[in-house]
């Protein structure tokens, strides 16, 4: 509504307006025409009056020359006058003035009709005034009409002719003011304008009224094109004869220029890219391939991007000349960019398909194969024909093809859509596949069918069962295994790690292999092994370690980079074994065999010792029981000389007396009785204590033994203290608390005999140790006795002692306190390997620092399981 009084007051308006024009106009003709007529008028006027004037003169010089008297100015001012009361009859401002040059003024004779004295103020003016422009063309001999200002400075209409008179030249000047000729114009003006306004608005009202209904509705129609043009998602662009744009709606403008751009008088070939060029109409039509109705072209956009439109067009003609293109374009960047991809992505998926290192099928629903690739033939050995239909089941595995009929084809995916299976190739050779299977589906979304990929996964599980393999031998393996990343951090230990080093795989992961870093090996070795691996080199040798409580142990270990696919290194495998029983194993047999030489040599000994000794013992009895009978031949030898003298003394004879006296010598016999029993019996005490420790050689180091039996543990102690009475007769005393009613041990004789001799060898040293330099003797104390089912030996000294942190040590292999060239570190370690190991005993220490040490073994009686 507000549209349409704004419309109706602005068409009212306007025709005010042209009304006005049109009455203004035509008043303008009148008011010309009027004036031109008034011009003549007062030319006439001028003429006449100027005629009569000069008539008049030349009649008042003709009477004067015949003698009668000449007509006087002031008649003529007279008749002058008087024309002017004519003249003024017809005009209210008509003016009759008549003037004379006077020097450089011009004197007014008659102003308004009436005659001027010179008291008169209007009597003069200047000749050079522009208000006296028509009596100075008068003055000057002109004759005609002007539009000026008078003397009064009042716009007039005068006309002007010049009066002779009596041989004078004046000047006669007749006026009208123009107010006075415009005023009836101004005022029919008025009138025809206002009749003009009101009849205007009267039809404009009238107009409304009747075409109130037609231009609603052009209004509606308009208003609908309106909003289809400019609200349509389409390009709707017109192009004239020139090939510029003369109409754009919005969608058009905003997808070519730009909201805030313009698009009339573009030439539209511009949009089409360089290459089209620019041209006319033709050009435009040529491009849409001869006036053919549709066409998709490519456009540059507003932000200089490409797009597509598909045209409909329309020519328009006029006389059967193309005059305009009307062009109805739809924005089909979108449709365009997906249809190359769809094309994109269809050329990409067949040459994915045919390039795919994955065998791939394509099925309907009911399993018919629609499509195999290049790779899934080559899997199978089979061709197009082989596999068309049903025939690609045929090459699933017997065991895997219920799977893929019951679950895969009716969709009833029970676990997952990926499967291992078996595929059988056409010479029955079987390949391991990851089979997968996706719906396939129309752009509906309906299922149409199954799309199968099938993955050689053959060397994955060949290398599956061999990591399997490895695996496991890696995880029942004795040999410590550990993984270790670039930085020397933990990823990997085996149960073997667990076992030897005490540490759970929790506390190893993620830490360094300092964990087990004792202080036997200095930074420089380390260093070495470092830089050997870092080289890329592998590195072997053997170090010390310590174990989670403390314990070292010996490890012989071979460590070595781990290699990517581009030989880089990402990370160590140390292999490892402990050796620490080996060591002890070795150097127990190390001193086996030494004791079975001795044993052996012993034994040669002993049968070489024991012949003669044999003699000796049999020639000492011999001389034993011969001496006894010798002193009893002696003691009767003895009576028979002390009768001799007696008898003597009755019946002297000197000579028979000193032959009795010189044939004993009675203290040498005396001395002898005494002497040679003692020395007989010493010297059968040395052959006995030869045979003895013979014995105990023989004993302690008997070859050949490889199984256990029964054997007395005190007779081993008593051994092991004999055949070590070199070690320890100077310096200590041995005392034995043994019990006798101990019952014997299922053992291996040598080897516990080794474990007491290497014990009292040991505490021999430590009282050495503790009395260098004194004279008080230490003493060695063997006790024996049962407690529950195993024999204890306990082994005690004098000695030094020892503190506790070597007491944690003290059966470490290779730990030792002794000088060296006195103690190789393994006696203990053996000693507990025998005990603990190879007769599941006990072995166990105490020690006091300078008071003593003792050692307790505990031994079974039978066999432990």
């Amino acid at each position: 509504m507000v549209g349409r009084k704004r419309r109706f007051a602005s068409l009212a308006l306007i025709m005010v307006l042209l009304v006005g024009a049109v009455s203004m106009f035509s008043t303008y003709l009148l008011y010309e025409t009027s004036l031109n007529e008034q011009k003549v008028r007062l030319h006439e006027l001028v003429q006449s009056q100027a005629a009569l004037l000069t008539e008049l003169g030349q009649i008042a010089q003709g009477v004067e020359g015949d003698g009668v008297g000449g007509v006087p100015l002031d008649t003529l001012l007279h008749h002058l006058s008087h024309a002017y009361t004519k003249f003024q009859i017809e005009s209210d401002a008509g003016e009759l003035t008549i003037g004379r040059k006077s020097d450089e003024d011009v004197s007014f004779l008659v102003v308004n009709g009436k005659a001027v004295t010179p008291a008169n103020s209007n009597a003069q003016i200047s000749y050079e005034n522009h208000y006296a422009i028509p009596m100075k063309a008068a003055l000057e001999g002109k004759t005609g009409t002007v539009i000026a200002l008078d003397y009064r400075g009042i716009e007039v209409l005068a006309a002007y002719t010049p009066l002779f008179f009596q041989d004078e030249t004046m000047g006669l000047v007749a006026k009208i003011d123009i107010d006075e000729i415009k005023e009836p114009f101004i005022r029919a003006n008025l009138i025809i304008f206002g009749v003009g306004v009101a009849l205007t608005l009267l039809g404009l009202i009238v107009f409304f009224k009747l075409s109130e209904p037609i231009i609603r509705d052009i209004q509606l129609r308009e208003q609908n094109y309106r909003d289809l043009v400019q609200g349509a998602n389409s390009l709707i662009i017109r192009i004239n004869e020139d090939g510029k744009i003369t109409f754009a709606n919005s969608f058009a403008r905003k997808l070519l220029v730009g909201e805030e751009g313009e698009l009339v008088g573009r030439d539209f070939m511009s949009f089409l890219g360089a290459a089209q060029g620019h041209g006319g109409l033709d050009v435009v039509l040529q491009f849409f391939e001869q006036g053919e109705n549709y066409s998709e072209s490519a456009l540059t956009l507003y932000n200089d991007s490409n797009g597509w439109v598909s045209w409909t067009v329309r020519l328009i003609e006029e006389y059967g000349r193309p005059r305009e293109l009307l062009c109805i374009g739809s924005d089909v960047t979108k449709l365009h960019r997906a249809n190359e991809a769809q094309r994109e992505i269809e050329e990409r998926f067949r040459a994915i398909a045919k390039a795919s290192p994955v065998g791939i099928a394509i099925t309907d629903m009911e399993g018919n194969l629609i499509y195999a690739n290049e790779r899934m033939h080559e899997m199978t050995q089979t061709t197009a024909v082989d596999l068309a239909g049903k025939g690609w089941l045929d090459r699933i595995h017997a065991h895997d093809k219920a799977v893929v009929k019951t679950q895969w084809l009716r969709g009833k995916f029970v676990h997952s859509n990926q499967v291992e299976m078996r595929l059988v190739t056409k010479e029955n050779l079987e390949i391991w596949v990851l089979g997968q299977i996706v719906n396939l589906r129309s752009i509906q979304k309906e299922i149409v069918g199954k799309v199968l990929t099938f993955t050689d996964i053959t060397p994955i599980k060949e290398a599956e069962q061999a990591m399997r393999q490895l695996t496991a031998a890696m995880e029942q393996a004795a040999e410590v295994v550990i993984i270790t990343d670039i930085k020397g951090i933990i990823t990997y230990v085996n149960p073997a790690f667990e076992v030897i080093t005490g540490f759970s795989r929790q506390d190893a992961l993620g830490k360094t292999p300092n964990i087990l870093k004792s202080d036997d090996q200095n930074e420089a070795f380390y260093k070495e092994l470092w830089e050997t691996i870092a080289r890329g080199e592998a590195w072997s040798g053997r170090f010390v370690n310590l174990r989670k409580n403390g314990r070292r142990y010996t490890q012989e270990a071979n460590i070595g980079p781990i290699r990517n696919h581009d030989g880089q290194t990402t990370g160590y495998v140390c292999v490892a074994r402990d050796i620490s029983d080996q060591l002890v194993v070795e150097a127990q047999l190390r001193q086996a065999q030494k004791l079975e030489s001795i044993g052996e040599l012993a034994a040669g000994i002993a049968h070489e010792i024991n012949t003669p000794t044999q003699y000796v013992t049999s020639n000492l009895q011999f001389l034993g029981d011969s001496f006894d009978s010798y002193s009893k031949m002696m003691e009767r030898s003895r009576e028979l000389v002390h009768y001799i003298l007696e008898r003597c003394k009755d019946t002297p004879d000197e000579g028979l007396q000193a032959q009795a006296e010189s044939t004993l010598d009675l203290k040498e016999i005396e001395y002898l009785s005494e002497d040679v029993p003692n020395a007989l019996s010493e010297s059968e005490a040395g052959l006995k204590r030869i045979a003895e420790i013979v014995q105990s050689v023989k004993q302690l180091a008997h070859p050949g033994e490889v199984s256990k039996s029964y054997h007395s543990l005190n007779k081993i102690a008593q051994d092991a203290a004999t055949v070590s009475t070199n070690e320890w007769k100077y310096i200590a005393d041995i005392e034995y608390y043994l019990d006798d009613t101990l019952a014997s041990i299922f053992c291996l004789k040598g080897e516990v005999g080794q474990v007491v001799l290497n014990l009292i060898v040991n505490s021999a040293h430590a009282i050495e140790t503790k009395g260098a330099g004194g004279e008080e003797r230490g003493t060695i104390t063997l006790k024996s006795y049962q407690e529950g089912s195993m024999a204890v030996l306990e082994v005690s000294d004098t000695g030094i002692g020892m503190s506790p942190d070597i007491m944690e040590r003290v059966f470490d292999p290779f730990f030792t306190t002794k000088d060296v060239g006195k103690g190789t570190g393994q006696g203990l370690a053996i000693a507990h390997n025998v005990v603990v190991n190879m007769h599941g005993g006990i072995m166990l220490v105490e020690s006091k620092l300078g008071i003593g040490s003792t050692f307790i073994v505990k031994l079974p009686f039978e066999e432990q399981n």
